[in-house]
């Protein structure tokens, strides 16, 4: 079979919290993505995760990814496209989001920036992010390194009086159980990112596969040659996809790949 180039989205899809365990990997995932790479396909990651947590939760598997939902992107090693916000962006993003009174993260490859997030959820968040002393509070643009940007709300009724900060063609991706959320944009999505790794390695659009399970894949399922949904994916994935394979902890990737006849 011809190489084929299949991204992969993390929470939901890779790995999940379980029985209270966060960042649990199915082994039946591990299996799927080595033997797809003796298969002589190329895996990658496209998530809202940075770099380090692709590091740390996934050594020597992933040579290439779309990171920080497109802002960060790179092909075998080779850095394709960094992008961080400037600081007229930075401001005018604080003044939006504060103007609704929103708890928000500005997010970068080494560390958050987190502004009206109270202290004492600085360690829960530092664990749910994988990567110790990630948080910093928010003070100033010139002190940020950030392509993207994460959201915190108290409760669901907080969420939906703020609901309206995410307007026009921002994508918001709740974290299933959870009270946050990353924010992707019209320049920075995973749409974006996979096209930026596709163009500069020369990669035929009909050559990929995707799988996701979040909002902020909707895009990504059109930007590949076949989208996979994963069987805990929301409604809106499932109809953008054109395959829906089992729920993560029901061998849905090992299934898929299987389905699809990229190994035996």
């Amino acid at each position: 079979m011809k190489q084929k180039t299949i991204f992969f989205d993390i929470d939901g899809t890779l790995l999940t919290t379980r029985n209270g365990r966060p960042f649990q990997i199915p082994q039946s995932t591990l299996f799927a993505l080595d033997a797809l790479k003796r298969a002589g396909h190329r895996v990658a990651i496209c998530s809202g995760r940075q770099e380090p947590f692709i590091r740390r939760f996934f050594p020597g598997i992933f040579g290439s990814f779309v990171a920080m939902n497109g802002a960060h992107v790179v092909f075998e090693g080779h850095t394709v496209y960094d992008s961080s916000f400037s600081q007229a962006r930075l401001r005018a993003l604080a003044e939006h989001f504060d103007a609704f009174g929103c708890r928000y993260i500005f997010v970068g490859k080494h560390h958050g920036w987190a502004h009206r997030v109270p202290a004492p959820l600085y360690a829960p968040l530092n664990a749910a992010y994988g990567l110790p002393d990630f948080l910093r509070e928010y003070q100033r643009p010139e002190e940020v390194d950030a392509g993207s940007m994460d959201f915190y709300f108290a409760d669901e009724d907080e969420f939906q009086r703020q609901k309206d900060a995410f307007r026009g063609e921002m994508v918001l991706n709740r974290h299933p159980g959870t009270l946050t959320a990353d924010l992707s944009f019209p320049g920075h999505n995973k749409a974006k990112g996979i096209g930026r790794l596709l163009a500069y390695a020369g990669i035929p659009k009909e050559d990929t596969v995707a799988f996701g399970d979040g909002y902020n894949d909707v895009s990504m399922m059109g930007a590949v040659g076949c989208g996979v949904a994963m069987g805990n994916a929301v409604e809106e994935v499932k109809r953008a996809a054109d395959y829906v394979t089992a729920e993560i902890f029901d061998d849905g990737i090992l299934k898929a790949v299987r389905h699809l006849g990229l190994i035996e």
